[in-house]
């Protein structure tokens, strides 16, 4: 029995343990992952990639349009965002995250797919008073039990405190760093504290209802780390590289719409190899769990 379906029958009994779904949801973001395989590599490096159970935020962003293009435009913004550097990627998406209105509802509903060879999908919503509703490959929805409040993975950070979040790109990284739960933030390895903040801002921009301009913060942090290496136009955007001694993470960043993807790998002697891509899309909604 692989652990999405430990977890669909843990959700199956009556009234499990808040501490047995909560571990079961983290096997599953682990499954999602994939394995860690390592061969070589210079230094130890910290699994990233999904987030929420891990990913990709398509909070879409809505771009205004401002007419009809003209003749040949199309072919011309290919070309154009395929010229851009990393950090230039990033910067524009940050631009289209700032220009989204806040938005509220009734359940934050975040819905996650998973490719390790097969798709795994899990799904929640939750209410501002941390009541929550989860779903795994398109079962039954069962309640928790229990209060389960919304907080950036791997950190103390709740909802209100996320509201509150620096809009400095620096300050922002300085505040996830010092609310991390994790021992990596202890780290005097650079490159562990580096892979550390790529995975806490991957998650404050898939995971929860951060406001705009703490989003266009999280991706112009992403801007200004090192080594960001534009890899060029794939599927849902432009595949961003985040190199690191013995592997590092991708991410498929769309700068019209600031969705984010991504895609851990490990590196095999000089061969990269994929440690699973999720995709999670995530919103207020007033509709109910169903």
């Amino acid at each position: 029995m692989d652990d999405l379906q430990l977890l669909g029958a843990a959700l199956t009994k009556p009234e499990p343990s808040a501490e047995t779904l909560d571990r079961r949801r983290h096997q599953l973001q682990n499954a999602m992952r994939g394995p860690v395989r390592t061969h070589r590599s210079r230094r130890p490096m910290l699994a990233i990639g999904a987030t929420a159970a891990a990913g990709i935020v398509a909070v879409a962003v809505a771009v205004a349009a401002t007419g009809a293009p003209a003749p040949g435009s199309a072919r011309k913004d290919r070309t154009t965002t395929a010229e851009m550097s990393g950090s230039q990627v990033l910067l524009v998406a940050a631009t289209t995250a700032e220009a989204k209105p806040a938005t509220t509802g009734t359940y934050w509903h975040v819905k996650t797919v998973g490719a390790t060879g097969t798709a795994q999908t899990f799904e929640s919503w939750t209410t501002t008073d941390g009541r929550k509703w989860v779903r795994v490959q398109g079962g039954a929805v069962t309640e928790l039990p229990g209060r389960h409040p919304l907080t950036v993975r791997r950190t103390r950070l709740r909802m209100e405190q996320v509201a509150k979040l620096p809009a400095s790109p620096a300050a922002l990284k300085a505040r996830l760093l010092d609310s991390a739960t994790v021992p990596a933030r202890h780290s005097k390895d650079p490159a562990k504290r580096e892979t550390l903040t790529i995975m806490l801002l991957e998650n404050l921009l898939s995971e929860v209802p951060a406001p705009p301009k703490v989003r266009a913060a999280a991706l112009r942090a992403l801007a200004s780390l090192p080594d960001v290496k534009n890899l060029g136009k794939v599927p849902g955007g432009q595949s961003l590289q985040f190199s690191g001694p013995g592997g590092g993470t991708k991410l498929v960043v769309d700068p019209k719409t600031s969705a984010v993807s991504g895609e851990g790998y490990a590196d095999i002697n000089g061969r990269q190899e994929s440690m699973g891509r999720t995709t999670t899309t995530a919103a207020w909604t007033n509709e109910p769990p169903r």
